[in-house]
């Protein structure tokens, strides 16, 4: 009787562990889909930006094309640094 009530409790455990590392594995893939969102919105950014830069460079208006080159820079620093504090705001979580 008593090895039958080990069992059981030794079931539940594994049960537990088992939902926990579910659990785990829902959070990282859910980490992965924002951060595969995050980078897809960027590249579609980046994208517009050299369209937009072929555009100006066609037209031979530097000053305009140096200011759109110094914009689209700060532009992606900013997103990376935003996504970098959200990822460790949530591996702090």
């Amino acid at each position: 009787m008593t090895s039958s009530v080990t069992n059981t409790g030794n079931l539940q455990g594994g049960k537990q562990s088992k939902d926990k590392k579910k659990d785990l594995a829902a959070l990282v893939d859910e980490g992965f889909a924002e951060i595969t969102n995050s980078m897809a919105t960027l590249t579609g950014k980046v994208n517009d930006t050299e369209n937009h830069l072929e555009e100006l460079e066609s037209t031979w208006d530097f000053k305009e094309l140096r200011r759109e080159v110094q914009g689209a820079i700060n532009f992606v620093v900013v997103n990376v640094n935003q996504e970098v504090q959200a990822l460790r705001a949530s591996k702090a979580a």
